[in-house]
């Protein structure tokens, strides 16, 4: 009896203890399945090739990975650990390379996912991916991918892939222009480990790069793009803004728009009239994502202003039942504890768009977050060389972007800009798009085409499409109609019986002149 007693507690401990060691699995397993390390070598100011980090680091939030970005400078041993789903080494300056041995030594032994992308390939990676490779100088490739072609800049030098692995993957394939034409995988994938010769953030090539990360990250997704129209504020043309909107509501073109706001004279005509055209867009079936502000240096160190410049935006909004879906934010804002905390947290649903030629940290942690939902925004005109159809999908959420027109002309142009992409655009309503926006006083929240505040269901007011008549100032404007025009005219007419006048004196006084000699 006591040895079945024994027994039992034994084999009880050990069942606990085995529950013990695979709930810290699990738990290990769910912390790590979406962090990635990016170690890059330069940032490379002198050709800007830092929007080539920038553009591979929000592609990467919008596959939902978690990004922690770290510069070689910076990397310190034992970093690269089992946390980290996978690896990214970015050679972004050849003439710089990776030098960083306590980098390279925590590389070798990862066991995790690495993509390595640019030049300078160790021979330990060489024979992890399990190829051949080639230095090739001064070439013009062609990238190729099914039925596109894109022809890329000159390169100095750049390394091929001349022998795969068996059961490896290509993504694209690189083709030279000379006469014995010779082709190169361009995206390469054998099991865990990834090799991608460049990073561009443009045109098909970027589309392609997306490709090939997504699917060695197993992130593969179909997602129709979003259009989307950038640049708003409350300074735009209206007219035209509103015109716009009503050319996509007629073509049944859903669409999207990023746009400022203002913190102060909010009860203002001028306001008014700006969320008249902004619920004009709302009701003729577009989302509106709210963009965050400019960042001043050194001013806002704890991000307290920000914080109350950006609710300001929200509730001013929600009042004239103009309904932001989601952030808009350049992807530096990721970057940045601070910016990060006092704008994108209140979202689940963001925009992320290239970093401008101004960019102000004012806490940069480079440990980017993820939301439910994150678009990759691009210039759609960076898609003008690329086939597309009413088939075209892309890997990633992705937001085509087209600057606000300012004048009837521009207007035309992204018209017919719209026109010829003939492509078939991302639904919010038909395609379930459901989002929220959470501060501390407003819930803001859509559901195919349905607006809720702090869960009440808001039916939004239609807008006269006369802005003028309906948003004048309440001055009456009939006792002034025709004054300048009538004060013209009397003047005018003064100014001709003096002249009349003076010649008439001018006439006596000679006729006086000429007596006097007669004398």
């Amino acid at each position: 009896m006591n040895r079945r007693i024994k027994y039992s507690l034994v084999l009880s401990l050990m069942l606990i203890l085995f529950s013990l060691v695979n709930f810290s699995r699990t738990i290990e397993a769910a912390t790590n399945n979406n962090r990635i390390l990016l170690v890059y070598d330069s940032r490379n100011d002198v050709k800007n090739d830092k929007k080539n980090i920038d553009a591979l680091q929000r592609s990467l939030t919008s596959m939902d990975l978690r990004v922690k970005t770290v510069p070689q400078a910076d990397y310190k041993k034992g970093t690269l650990n089992k946390e980290y789903l996978g690896v990214i080494t970015m050679i972004n300056w050849r003439q710089v390379g990776l030098i960083n041995r306590n980098f390279i030594s925590d590389r070798d032994k990862f066991s995790g996912i690495k993509l390595h992308i640019g030049e300078n390939l160790t021979q330990t990676e060489i024979n992890q991916l399990g190829i051949k490779v080639q230095k090739v100088y001064q070439q013009q490739f062609i990238l190729k991918e099914d039925s596109n072609r894109e022809q890329l800049p000159f390169s100095q030098s750049i390394t091929v892939v001349t022998q795969q692995a068996d059961g490896a993957r290509q993504i694209g394939t690189l083709s030279t222009q000379q006469k014995d034409q010779r082709s190169y995988p361009f995206g390469y994938i054998n099991g865990k480990q990834g090799y991608l010769p460049f990073f561009t953030n443009k045109g098909l090539s970027l589309i392609v790069e997306t490709q090939m990360i997504a699917q060695l990250f197993d992130r593969v997704g179909k997602f129709r793009p979003l259009l989307t129209i950038t640049n708003v504020t409350p300074y735009t043309n209206l007219r035209t803004l509103d015109e716009l909107s009503k050319f996509c509501y007629k073509m049944e073109i859903p669409f999207a728009i990023s746009t400022t706001s203002v913190s102060e004279n909010t009860e203002m005509k001028a306001f008014d009239r700006f969320t008249a055209v902004l619920r004009n867009i709302e009701n003729r079936g577009g989302i509106i994502f709210l963009q965050t502000p400019e960042v001043s240096s050194g001013v806002d160190t704890a991000g307290q202003l920000l914080n109350q410049k950006f609710l300001t935006y929200i509730v001013s909004l929600a009042r004239q039942q103009v309904f932001p879906v989601g952030i808009s934010s350049a992807g530096f804002w990721n970057q940045d504890k601070i910016l990060r905390n006092n704008s994108l947290k209140y979202a689940d649903h963001w925009l992320l768009m290239q970093d401008g030629t101004k960019v102000t940290y004012i806490n940069q942690d480079n440990d980017a977050q993820i939301a439910k939902q994150s678009f990759f925004a691009m210039p759609a005109a960076s898609l003008n060389d690329v086939k597309k159809s009413d088939s075209t999908t892309f890997t990633i959420p992705t937001a085509l972007t087209i600057n606000m027109p300012y004048s009837q002309k521009e207007l035309e142009h992204v018209e017919n800009e719209i026109k010829n992409l003939h492509l078939s655009w991302y639904n919010p309503v038909e395609d379930g798009f459901s989002s929220e926006i959470n501060t501390e006083t407003t819930s803001l929240k859509y559901d195919h085409g349905d607006y809720s505040v702090n869960g009440k269901l808001e039916d939004i007011q239609n807008t006269n499409l006369d802005l003028n008549k309906q948003f004048s100032d309440g001055k009456s404007n009939s006792l002034f109609k025709n004054y300048f025009k009538v004060q013209g005219n009397i003047l005018a007419v003064f100014f001709v019986i003096i002249m009349i006048i003076l010649l008439i004196f001018i006439f006596i006084g000679q006729k006086v002149y000429w007596n006097r000699f007669k004398r």
